[in-house]
């Protein structure tokens, strides 16, 4: 049988979660704390990130660390629906706190 190696999982799976919720990865960096160009090396897989990162990026994108290490297969994650949740509030709040920097600044 032929695995995947758990690092392009990982990379994989940051790519995609950060993507769906319509994240830069500058954006994802400055939510962990990493480095845009640290982000970029981890999601071509130039770079392996360790599990306190792993752990912080998991953080940020609103899933459990585990969640990184497991194959992509919507249909049988539980996760998906809470998930899809954290994808609507993270784009309300977004929305909302880009409202009041323009009602601030104009």
């Amino acid at each position: 049988m032929n695995e995947i190696p758990i690092e392009t999982i990982v990379r994989e799976n940051i790519k995609s979660l950060r993507k769906r919720l319509g994240w830069s990865q500058e954006l994802l960096a400055e939510k962990t704390g990493v480095s845009a160009p640290y982000i970029t090396q981890i999601e071509v897989g130039k770079r392996t990130p360790s599990l306190e990162i792993v752990e912080k990026l998991a953080s940020a994108l609103g899933v459990e660390y585990k969640v990184l290490f497991e194959t992509n297969n919507e249909s049988e994650n539980p996760t998906t629906t809470e998930f899809s949740k954290h994808i609507l509030e993270t784009k309300l709040i977004f929305a909302v706190t880009e409202t009041i920097h323009r009602e601030f600044e104009g």
